[in-house]
């Protein structure tokens, strides 16, 4: 496969923004150019994935044909991959459950143009090949995801987006300036240099390098929501529409976590170098406090959404602890945890959005009865939630053990005692809102909708249960195929334990020889040059 299609990756959700930018004014054509171009993106991730192998680990396109790393490379590799295909796969099911649920003014609006603006910078976020056009992808993202808070216009939600812009921008200025002093300190800001960078440099690294390590893994924590930066996400969520709020919890803490997990690994907490170890403390405590703190807040939380976003940011304590053992086994369960949680996580809020709209709150106090109610989607909430606490054989379960066991095999008891702790109490939580709202006897009348809503809460709803009954599906597979699905995983992050499998794909796709003698490719070991098979 050529590997400059890589390229189309981006290209369709902006050309797709743009369209839909035109034909704003009419929805079904919006609608159908938006789902054409997800389901294209989606079948184009898959060949991908279906492409690589032992011989071909990875794509790289160099924009420009400019020799590596100085050229702009984009990497599509297992890692990269799997999260697109995932994030995709959230982004096609909020999509066609949007189209039941979202209020009509907002579609009609700029919600497709900035929907498929959203999915750009996130699908750029995880191709990239170097920091700065990292930067430009959060930054895509970004503007996309402020706008679509706004466009409710509440005053609610214009509180909380004063607030997810403001602390945005102070996270956007610490990278860009902490970027440009890597660079001004190593060289290079491609990820694959600054991988060789740091392993031909242990015990020699530069005065500060440390220190922007650190500065880097605020910004990332930032984006993650990881403590103590976590107090925007939870206000934040509960303010959107459902459709729109299933995209920003799966999709853009997950953007964060992946850059912890595959920048940190290779060069910035590298574990053979000794320089590196503070940072390496620092996310073991990030993890553990993470996990602790978020998931009293979910066990104490009334309302339905706030529950399920203080259980995402205590489970990105799971992602981060399972970047600090810095192992093989340990990133491939990592992934898999992450990748499942995406699809269960986004399958959450569009339920909440489905009981808001039939029972006409999302508060636990006045929620009761659901179950008799509505069969369907209690089951469907419950199979999720199920998966979300890890009960075996759900998709929680598998990727949650292998963590525990590397955790206690590495000796950070702390973190599994942590983790555990976390686990029990995700139980509590989710058993405290099933028994309230759906076993409890029916509290209250049913509630109409706002004015401009497109259904009263007894009308049907094919397709936002269509899409939601597409996560419940991928989340049974992820769950009872998790022995296929876990050795995927360990295939894709293959790259994490053995940094130089991605420096050789990356920086050995032209000739040393062409490069003069004093270029920064001039000094790769012979030993890490090999050409990637186009």
């Amino acid at each position: 496969m050529n590997p400059n299609l890589i390229a189309l990756i981006v290209v369709i959700p902006l050309a797709t923004g743009v369209l839909c930018a035109l034909a704003r004014r009419s929805t079904p054509l919006c609608r159908f150019i938006g789902l054409t171009a997800l389901l294209a993106n989606l079948g184009l991730v898959l060949a991908m994935l279906g492409s690589l192998g032992a011989g071909q680990p990875m794509f790289v396109s160099m924009m420009g044909k400019w020799a590596p790393p100085f050229g702009i490379a984009i990497v599509f590799d297992g890692l990269s991959g799997t999260l697109l295909a995932i994030a995709l796969t959230v982004a096609v099911a909020a999509y066609i459950h949007s189209w039941n649920l979202l209020p009509r003014h907002i579609e009609h609006g700029w919600f497709h143009p900035l929907f498929h603006m959203l999915i750009l910078g996130v699908n750029f976020s995880f191709l990239t090949g170097d920091l700065f056009n990292l930067f430009v992808a959060f930054e895509i993202m970004l503007m996309a995801s402020y706008a679509l808070m706004c466009l409710g216009g509440t005053r609610q939600q214009m509180s909380q987006a004063f607030k997810y812009v403001l602390l945005n921008l102070v996270g956007s200025t610490v990278f860009v300036l902490t970027a440009g002093m890597i660079y001004g300190v190593t060289g290079t800001l491609n990820y694959a240099d600054l991988a060789r960078f740091v392993a031909e440099n242990e015990g020699a690294l530069p005065t500060g390098f440390q220190a922007l390590a650190v500065a880097l893994l605020f910004v990332f924590c930032l984006k993650a929501a990881v403590f103590p930066l976590w107090f925007w996400l939870p206000d934040t969520y509960h303010t959107l529409p459902s459709s729109i709020g299933a995209v920003f919890a799966a999709l853009l803490s997950k953007v964060g976590v992946y850059a912890v997990l595959r920048m940190y690994p290779m060069a910035f907490a590298n574990p053979g170098v000794d320089d590196l170890e503070l940072v390496r403390t620092i996310l073991a405590i990030l993890a553990g406090v993470t996990m602790v703190l978020a998931i009293l807040g979910a066990v104490g939380a009334t309302n339905l959404r706030r529950v399920v976003a203080m259980i995402l940011i205590a489970h990105v304590g799971y992602l981060i602890f399972g970047v600090t053992m810095m192992n093989a086994e340990s990133f491939a369960a990592t992934l898999h945890y992450m990748a499942q949680e995406m699809i269960i996580i986004a399958g959450l809020m569009l339920c909440i959005g489905l009981i808001e709209q039939r029972a006409g709150s999302v508060d636990l106090r006045e929620l009761g009865g659901l179950a008799r109610r509505y069969p369907l989607l209690s089951t469907m909430f419950f199979l999720l939630a199920m998966g979300l606490v890890g009960i075996p054989p759900l998709s929680g379960f598998y990727g949650k053990a292998v963590l525990l066991r590397e955790g206690a095999s590495s000796g950070a008891w702390w973190l599994v005692g942590a983790t555990t702790f976390t686990a029990v109490l995700t139980l509590v939580a989710i058993a405290r809102v099933w028994i309230t709202a759906f076993w409890s006897e029916l509290k209250g009348p049913l509630l109409d909708l706002p004015e401009g809503a497109k259904a009263g809460p007894d009308m049907p709803l094919p397709l936002a249960y269509a899409g939601i009954g597409l996560l419940v599906g991928v989340s049974l597979i992820l769950g009872f195929g998790a022995e296929r699905s876990y050795s995927w995983t360990q295939q894709a992050t293959a790259s994490l334990a053995t940094p130089s499998i991605y420096i050789d794909g990356v920086l050995d796709l032209n000739p040393i020889r062409d490069l003069p003698d004093n270029s920064t490719l001039a000094l790769i070991e012979p030993d890490l040059q090999h050409t990637v098979t186009p």
